[in-house]
């Protein structure tokens, strides 16, 4: 059904071509929204489906003359681009603050002159501390920007949107994001990297399987960024996760059960905490959110869609 809060609503999705932002235009463009996606890339994969249904500019978020002079005005922001792997923007941090520090600077700009009716900007849980103080964590707990230059980069962003919404009474919503998964995602992370050796019919193995996480399915996430975008709350950051921890080994096996494989547990030291899950209390009383998608449901739809 047609939401008409989005009908021929004018809508900027920066990283528009990546994992969540692919998703995100394609829930947007479902109830009627006009989508603009700004992404590096110059023919993302993930959009090809519904590239003739948008705008699609593919340019450098972080070169102001190439982005005041394409971005038309727009209802909303969504600020999904990032250089987005810690250990990379640890090896490159001029890149990293680049891109996440100079790229957000004129995304917030850019929403400012269009007025816009929320500047809706992705954060990262890995801002809290490296070992958790208490569990479940919520949004009062410690962070610790100085654990990389990632972590800084975010927390350097969401200073900015406080910046911006004090100063030009910019609405903002910061998002602190745990660990998602899902369809499309890239083989770099946990998830889709497990399910493609499982399917070359490769035993399992993981470094260390009793390290437990917060892990949510892709439309659960992007259902808590567009409820974001409609609601009245400014401000935050606000947690998204599930609530829920589940151990490395649990996804493993989960995962190894479609293709009939093994899991071996390697029992090595990891860089982390042993435990990391979140509280998400302030995103259902803001968003009126709640997960959706539990973790054997999730994996289904993800094994699935990589068949």
């Amino acid at each position: 059904m047609m939401n008409n809060e989005w009908k021929d609503k004018s809508v900027l999705v920066t990283g528009g071509g990546g994992f969540l932002g692919s998703r995100l235009t394609e829930v947007l463009l479902s109830k009627g929204a006009r989508i603009t996606c700004l992404d590096v890339v110059e023919a993302p994969l993930r959009l090809k489906e519904i590239k003739r249904q948008i705008d699609y500019l593919s340019g450098d978020i972080a070169d102001w003359r190439w982005v005041s002079e394409r971005c038309k005005p727009f209802d909303f922001v969504f600020h999904l681009a990032a250089f987005a792997f810690p250990a990379e923007a640890q090896k490159k941090p001029e890149l990293a603050y680049r891109n996440n520090v100079m790229g957000t600077a004129h995304m917030l700009e850019i929403a400012r002159r269009a007025s816009v009716k929320k500047f809706i900007f992705m954060s990262a849980g890995a801002l809290y501390t490296n070992i958790p103080k208490y569990l479940p964590i919520d949004e009062k707990h410690p962070i610790d920007p100085y654990q990389g230059v990632y972590a800084w980069t975010k927390r350097i962003g969401e200073m900015m949107c406080e910046e911006f919404q004090k100063v030009y009474e910019l609405p903002c919503i910061c998002f602190r994001l745990f660990n998602t998964y899902g369809p499309r995602q890239s083989e770099e992370y946990l998830v889709p990297s497990l399910i493609k050796r499982a399917r070359a019919g490769k035993n399992l193995e993981v470094l260390n399987g009793d390290i437990k996480r917060d892990f949510s399915y892709l439309d659960d996430i992007i259902d808590a960024l567009v409820r974001g975008a409609e609601s009245d709350y400014r401000g935050g950051p606000v947690n998204l996760g599930t609530g829920i921890e589940h151990s490395i080994q649990e996804i493993a096996e989960k995962i190894a059960a479609f293709f009939s494989v093994k899991v071996s547990n390697l029992n090595r030291q990891v860089f982390g905490p042993k435990r990391a899950v979140c509280n998400i209390t302030l995103a259902k009383e803001v968003l009126g959110w709640q997960p959706q998608i539990t973790l054997d449901e999730g994996i289904k739809r993800t094994v699935q869609s990589f068949m």
